[in-house]
């Protein structure tokens, strides 16, 4: 397909097997151009970290609000915690943060931890089959109720 020519006729179409994060980053940029003439996009980035004695990371969930969600990039705890509620208490503190900022629901996908979004309050609104290769990309929403500020 390299070179073909894209309707118009004067625009070329070319491969990169490997494109560089300026890339990546212009083309970011311009869609989130492009959408916040009819939606303003100002995303506001986060992170709850654990760290050891010397500063080891050993757990940690890092997320993104906008447009009134919480997209929950990242969670992660190490194994040697696995198991101890950390990874909710990691959830629980991002949710606190995005109702705090106005946030009506909170919005993640994973293929390795499905139940345990379903364990505390998330909702499957698709799936993807075979993404990667034999599991299932899981994607979990969850609306956050109001704090009641008298408890």
């Amino acid at each position: 397909m390299t070179g073909d020519v894209l309707p118009g006729g004067s625009l070329r179409l070319e491969f990169d097997p490997s494109p560089a994060p300026e890339t990546r980053a212009t083309l970011a940029r311009e869609i989130n151009d492009f959408n916040s003439r009819a939606f303003p996009y100002a995303p506001s980035r986060f992170a709850y970290l654990s760290r050891g004695e010397a500063g080891t990371l050993l757990a940690g969930v890092m997320g993104s609000l906008s447009w009134g969600w919480l997209f929950v990039e990242a969670v992660w705890v190490s194994d040697a915690l696995r198991g101890r509620g950390i990874g909710r208490a990691l959830m629980e503190a991002a949710e606190r943060h995005a109702r705090e900022c106005g946030c009506h629901s909170v919005w993640l996908d994973t293929f390795q931890a499905r139940d345990f979004y379903l364990g505390i309050g998330y909702e499957t609104f698709g799936v993807l089959d075979d993404y990667p290769h034999g599991q299932r990309r899981t994607f979990l929403r969850k609306a956050l109720q109001k704090q009641d500020k008298t408890s």
